[in-house]
């Protein structure tokens, strides 16, 4: 018989060894984690982009000219990516690739392709690239990922990273779910899953993978004074990255509607300066010009209370809302105006893809 401390080790680790997979990876009961490992790291790729930066002073140009300064660097970036599909569609961070003018994409058996940036969205901080051989095809022995359910993850469930930091090609870290629904403050829709499976630079837009071998997250920003892996890595659910993937191939990009208003969150201290009959909304203190806020008769001072009888407290409340909703939709807005609350139709325009919009836009 066995000794009741080993007894209990014996179970411990029983009840930690992987369960069989189901889509997309098939593996035995007896199967290890380096057997799923192998399986998947052909559906994960590497990233690099080069952006060219212009450093010319206006006026020095003749002065660069004499001494052989160029005007014009190259810069590289690393990041991962995962094959989505035998078409060659890769699924990576949109600032992977933000502003590159040459994007090439390596598979795991060192195959090295151009991509095609087909579509991004720099609010989910997504981009879709296609991948072609010499021959305008896609590549041969492609391995596609299979996509996970996002919403299903448990919290301590255990999960591994694959990507490329610090340019170390289809590095393999493993940790647990640690949260899930994090925001951390980066951009209207944070809903990440957070893991301390260390992730790094050049982890950007890798697969976070189940023991299922499914993709469950995009690995995307990381907490850390260093600048390195300090156990606090944030992936976006892939449920939301599943949601855009038709508009990004069809479209090149996710249609968001906006009001055309510039917005500022209303804190007590703000109305209580002011003097303002409320403690709470979104203070409109500019409006576009031509912009469907302007056109529905909104204007300076108004302050929104909420969008079709939700309240808006703050600036993300409003984009979230309103990613509810398409262009060319009408929505209520109900808006405090001096000492009258008021509800006021807006026809909804869709935003523009422009990359210098002023921060504080909805």
């Amino acid at each position: 018989m066995k000794p009741p401390v080993l007894l209990a080790l014996t179970l411990a680790l029983t009840s930690l060894a992987p369960t069989p997979v189901q889509a997309g990876v098939t593996l035995a009961a007896d199967s290890s984690l380096p057997d799923l490992v192998e399986r998947v790291l052909p559906s994960v790729v590497n990233i690099s982009s080069t952006t060219v930066v212009r450093h010319g002073v206006t006026g020095m140009e003749d002065f660069f000219r004499l001494w052989g300064v160029p005007e014009t660097q190259k810069q590289m970036s690393l990041g991962s990516g995962f094959l989505l599909d035998r078409d060659g569609f890769v699924l990576t961070n949109a600032h992977v690739v933000e502003h590159a003018t040459e994007v090439t994409v390596t598979l795991v058996d060192k195959r090295t392709f151009r991509a095609r940036l087909i579509g991004k969205d720099t609010k989910l901080d997504l981009a879709l690239l296609q991948i072609r051989d010499k021959e305008k095809k896609p590549p041969a022995n492609l391995q596609p990922v299979s996509l996970g359910d996002s919403e299903a993850v448990r919290i301590a469930e255990p999960v591994f990273a694959v990507g490329n930091p610090f340019g170390l090609s289809h590095t393999v870290t493993m940790g647990i779910i640690s949260a899930k629904n994090r925001s951390i403050g980066i951009g209207p829709f944070d809903n990440f899953l957070q893991t301390d499976a260390s992730i790094n630079p050049g982890n950007s837009g890798g697969p976070l993978f189940s023991l299922k071998g499914e993709v469950i997250g995009i690995n995307t920003v990381i907490y850390s004074r260093t600048g390195q892996s300090g156990g606090l890595g944030f992936a976006i659910p892939v449920n939301e990255a599943r949601n855009i993937l038709a508009e990004l191939k069809k479209l090149g990009r996710v249609p968001r509607p906006w009001l055309g208003v510039l917005g500022q969150s209303l804190s007590p201290a703000l109305a209580e300066t002011y003097d303002l009959p409320v403690s709470h909304g979104v203070l409109v203190y500019n409006l576009v010009r031509g912009g469907p806020g302007e056109a529905a008769g909104l204007r300076q001072g108004d302050i929104l209370l909420g969008i079709e009888g939700t309240p808006t407290r703050e600036n993300n409340d409003v984009e979230r809302l309103l990613a509810r909703r398409h262009p060319k939709d009408s929505v209520n807005l109900q808006l405090r105006r001096g000492k009258r609350t008021v509800t006021i139709p807006v026809r909804l325009q869709e935003l523009p893809q422009l990359d210098d919009l002023p921060k504080g836009i909805l």
